[in-house]
């Protein structure tokens, strides 16, 4: 296993059954196919949607047809793709693509990835066009995003360390691209490296600190729990994968192998303890009447009410139990003791209740129906009001206006960040042209004066 580990992170072929199945393997680490996939049944020809704070992004078609996939990149230009962030016709691409992380991969990898995408069959699917605003609907503004986040320069594995910590550094530094989603951004909307893995956002999802801080990180989790949620997504009386995690289980980090899980776990250890606001572990919240069935369980099932209570009792309970401690085999999870509803924030929780759960069926989870469509903002409040006072942490409250944001793509640290910054490049932008306009006004002054007195 050790002379394996050191093949892998110097980027030699090990003894695999064929290059594409190392291909496989390394696409699965760095989740290829949950981004590059909108519909299961044409896996990787984009078009999945990714929120962001500056709008919608889009992902592209990385099968290899010549039209609306990669077909004709050359092993350079894939190459500059993953690692730089640039397209075949030299454009940047927008961040969204984690090329921040990958940059790190070798070459070698890049184009084992390559020759497994290039091994599947060709689908015609262009993009949908991305949704953005200006001015970061204008490509060139990714040129002074990366000239402050973008770093080149290959893995360099700590010498000071075992094999199996470095290539847990590898997986989640580089290959599965964690901080992506789990860490805080700067001002420049970059990854803050002095906050690494202390929690940040995928979209409207609430990405948590995975640091080995006992109360707002895993620090409290045995390797075997942190094992084990990593593998399946569940781990009952603690955390549930929900939203992109949720994806990222199913699609990735359940088909690595157990080697890979405790490597990954390795080196989560040693990531720096960050501290949060929360005042207790997220899994030991209960709510204030856990013991209590739902106030409204003689709701008929099927009555759509604004009520809290009842709106668990027609839509919850059946899977969930009236005291919502799930069912006893873990299958349907506990609301109660779950870090998602234990959370300070309301987020994950009303994102649940909007969009559901896609669990993939990964050790026997069924996936959660989405209420999008179903309830209003109102009663989507209500629910969500119902479930962290009954089950989690009754500090929370949600209004109506909370979920129509969410809705619409909009309740984020980094969004509040972004709409101050867009402010501050306005102010500046009008304080340049009152400038500007003063200088011109006072030239054509000066100009009219000569010409009348000559």
């Amino acid at each position: 296993m050790a002379f394996l580990l050191v093949l892998l992170l110097a980027g030699v072929p090990p003894l695999w059954a064929s290059e594409i199945d190392r291909g496989e393997y390394l696409a699965r680490a760095a989740d290829c196919i949950g981004c590059h996939t909108s519909e299961p049944s044409r896996p990787l020809a984009g078009g999945y949607r990714v929120p962001t704070p500056f709008g919608e992004v889009y992902s592209t078609n990385i099968t290899p047809d010549r039209d609306t996939g990669i077909g004709l990149y050359s092993d350079d230009e894939f190459v500059r793709a993953v690692r730089g962030g640039k397209r075949r016709d030299g454009a940047d691409l927008y961040p969204a693509m984690p090329y921040d992380s990958f940059a790190q991969m070798s070459r070698a990898d890049v184009l084992a990835i390559k020759g497994y995408l290039f091994a599947q069959p060709p689908m015609h699917q262009p993009r949908p066009d991305n949704i953005l605003p200006f001015p970061f609907s204008q490509r060139a503004i990714v040129k002074f995003w990366k000239i402050a986040n973008w770093r080149g320069g290959g893995f360099a594995p700590d010498p000071s360390r075992d094999d199996e910590w470095n290539r847990g550094a590898y997986l989640v530094e580089v290959l599965g691209h964690c901080g992506a989603c789990h860490t805080p951004r700067n001002m420049t909307l970059g990854m803050d490296r002095q906050k690494n893995l202390a929690g940040g956002s995928a979209g409207i999802w609430q990405a948590y600190n995975i640091t080995s801080d006992p109360t707002a990180g895993v620090g409290g989790w045995s390797d075997a729990e942190l094992g084990r949620f990593l593998k399946t997504g569940a781990l009952p009386g603690k955390s549930y994968a929900g939203g992109p995690m949720a994806e990222t289980v199913t699609n990735s980090l359940s088909h690595l192998p157990d080697g890979d899980i405790r490597a990954i776990v390795a080196y989560l250890r040693s990531v720096p303890a960050q501290a949060g606001e929360e005042k207790q572990p997220r899994s030991s919240r209960q709510g204030i009447a856990a013991s209590a069935g739902p106030d409204g369980q003689n709701v008929p099932h099927g009555n759509i009410t604004s009520d809290g209570a009842g709106l668990y009792a027609s839509l919850c309970a059946d899977c969930h139990g009236p005291d919502g401690r799930g069912s006893a085999d873990g299958g349907f999870p506990s609301l109660v003791h779950n870090t998602t509803t234990g959370a300070p924030t309301s987020q994950n929780v009303v994102m649940t209740i909007l969009y559901g759960v896609q669990a993939g069926g990964v050790a026997g989870r069924p996936s959660m129906a989405a209420f999008a469509d179903w309830l209003d903002d109102g009663q989507v409040a209500s629910l969500a009001n119902y479930v962290f006072a009954h089950f989690g942490n009754p500090e929370v409250n949600v209004a109506a206006s909370d979920v129509r944001q969410m809705r619409a793509g909009a309740q984020t640290p980094e969004t509040l960040m972004l709409i101050c910054v867009e402010a501050l490049v306005a102010a500046c932008a009008a304080l340049l042209l009152l400038c500007v306009w003063l200088l011109v006004r006072r030239y054509l002054g000066r100009l009219l004066s000569g010409y009348v007195r000559a």
